[in-house]
């Protein structure tokens, strides 16, 4: 086996193990709080807000060819938008505010299924008899009928994400790190100008710049960023319900465990 080989199983190892704690942590939180199903929108949606993160943290771990500038930004972006989520809605009233929430994916939902039905209707086909209509009307009838629900073109919150970073007392993730990543998701000139462009070889043209899908090297770093706005978010759910961890979280094994790698690495290099 070579070197190289073997430095990777390592990693992987540290990261599968991250994986099944951080996953078995939520596990944890969520069984640990009580449940009161006269507020059963507000656990359904912190439920789903932390359960996402920890799918997003976890898949980009499971995927090194991920850990990059062009799909590893991608994913942190996700991340911070989640949190500046679910601390907003954890602020204050998190009852009214989470139904807001679920009242406008559900319009969106029902949006998004109109557009579906033109389509099919478009095509010469009978709408209620397509099975992506009747899956999607179904899922929204389960929560609320089709017909009693509103579609809201606006911000879900009535404000944008900066306003909300604002009010939850996260205004430094939006500017460090919400806001730098939005430039990947939007393909922004200083964003893909770093990532897609390189100076062309020939003297000639000018040294402009050319396309380029450049190979990147996985750097772990993106899964060490996951993994602390997922330990960010298990913090803000405990901070706000007072349902706690025991022993070491997921966050703190990963960062030891890649540390003493780290030196093992040094020293066989050295």
């Amino acid at each position: 086996m070579s070197q190289d080989q073997d430095n990777w199983d390592q990693i992987a190892s540290v990261v599968d193990n991250y994986v099944e704690t951080v996953r078995n942590h939520l596990q944890e939180l969520w069984e640990g709080w009580p449940l009161d199903l006269s507020e059963k929108e507000m656990y359904e949606v912190v439920g789903a807000l932390l359960a996402r993160q920890v799918s997003l943290a976890t898949h980009l771990a499971l995927s090194p060819s991920a850990w990059n500038g062009h799909i590893g930004t991608l994913v942190l972006r996700s991340m911070t938008d989640a949190y500046i989520t679910l601390a907003w809605i954890l602020k204050d009233d998190s009852l009214a505010r989470s139904i807001k929430f679920i009242e406008y994916g559900l319009g969106q939902a029902k949006l998004q299924l109109e557009h579906r039905k033109n389509q099919v209707e478009a095509e010469g086909r009978i709408a209620k008899d397509d099975p992506i209509v009747q899956a999607f009307e179904a899922w929204i009838n389960e929560q609320r009928l089709a017909d009693l629900t509103e579609v809201d073109v606006g911000a879900w919150s009535g404000m944008d994400t900066r306003k909300m970073a604002d009010e939850a007392g996260c205004t430094d993730l939006y500017n460090y790190a919400y806001s730098p990543f939005s430039s990947s998701v939007h393909n922004t000139w200083h964003h893909i100008a770093r990532y897609n462009l390189q100076v062309c070889p020939n003297p000639l043209h000018r040294y402009h710049m050319i396309p380029v899908d450049r190979s990147i090297s996985p750097d772990l770093d993106f899964v060490y960023r996951a993994a602390k706005y997922v330990e960010k978010s298990f913090r803000l759910f405990t901070e706000k319900t007072g349902v706690g961890l025991e022993g070491k979280s997921a966050f703190q094994s990963f960062g030891e465990a890649m540390d003493k790698l780290s030196e093992e690495l040094g020293a066989t290099q050295d």
